[in-house]
């Protein structure tokens, strides 16, 4: 049974806010470079093109990887084309924060359908709320400690030499 649902329920509507912004701003920018240097012939803001595009490049993947996860005992589980992927505490590396805007990544030790990493939002208002949402992630945190530190007490207790 899941205990906890930690990603925004609105993750559609940051995605599509998000890419529009990203798209926006990137189309401005290189535009009115080309504007720029065909009207007036200054050529110094198409140096900054390349440097948009780039950002552009890194921030849309990125965006378009943020998941909706949940957590149980045991496992994690995130959202994939309508179908739910379960990733064990075991598998789970680490949890930290990606970006200011309240971004988190799950980094596995094994890459999952997902690849090595899972991204996921824990509120739309993540800079004005971080107390209560940074305390859903450190529960997270804690249940995943807890899971290895039983996991590895079971597995040195079912070795014959550990009897001895």
């Amino acid at each position: 049974m899941r205990t906890t649902i930690i990603s925004t329920s609105k993750i559609k509507t940051y995605k599509i806010i998000a890419l529009t912004i990203v798209s926006a701003i990137t189309l401005l920018m290189v535009g009115g470079a080309l504007y720029r240097s065909i009207g007036f012939e200054e050529y110094n803001l198409l140096l900054m093109v390349p440097l948009y595009v780039m950002l552009a490049y890194k921030v849309i993947p990125t965006i378009i990887k943020i998941k909706n996860v949940s957590y149980d005992q045991s496992s994690v589980y995130y959202d994939k084309k309508g179908f739910e992927v379960q990733v064990p505490f075991e598998d789970i590396k680490d949890i930290e924060i990606k970006t200011i805007s309240g971004v988190y990544k799950i980094k596995l030790y094994s890459p999952s359908q997902d690849g090595s990493a899972i991204m996921f939002k824990t509120s739309l208002w993540y800079p004005f709320n971080f107390k209560k949402q940074d305390e859903k992630v450190n529960e997270l945190r804690d249940r995943i400690d807890r899971y290895k530190r039983t996991l590895l007490e079971n597995n040195l207790a079912g070795l014959p030499s550990y009897r001895i």
